[in-house]
């Protein structure tokens, strides 16, 4: 399971509620369920999908957070990847995870759960 980016959910959300507005018989049955996924969304994050998109963008699969804490290492500079440093074999990375792990909120989208930095 990849990454969800808010700012494309967002959009989608908007485009299903102005189809939603401007179609004489009311959405599809695939249309509607995925408006109200989106909107159950939107309401996980104090109702402003959009808002919220544009301070932390990514959605990050819980079962994939360990993964994006050891990538979210290297990508900020706090060690350096590769066998030139022999300390990346020894970071408790279930640990770290754990850790930084407050700072994030936990959402349900689509029957899948995910991790988005809370603000």
């Amino acid at each position: 399971m990849d990454n969800l980016d808010l700012r494309d959910l967002a959009k989608e959300l908007n485009d299903l509620r102005a189809m939603r507005d401007d179609a004489a018989g009311g959405l599809c049955e695939d249309d509607a369920e995925r408006l109200e996924a989106l909107e159950s969304l939107e309401g996980e994050l104090n109702g402003d999908l959009a808002g919220y998109a544009d301070n932390e963008p990514n959605l990050i699969p819980e079962e994939e957070f360990e993964d994006y804490a050891r990538e979210l290492v290297y990508n900020v500079g706090y060690a350096t990847e590769g066998d030139e440093n022999p300390l990346h074999a020894f970071i408790d990375w279930a640990g770290w995870a754990e850790a930084i792990r407050r700072y994030y909120t936990k959402v349900t989208f689509d029957g899948d759960t995910y991790l988005i930095r809370a603000y």
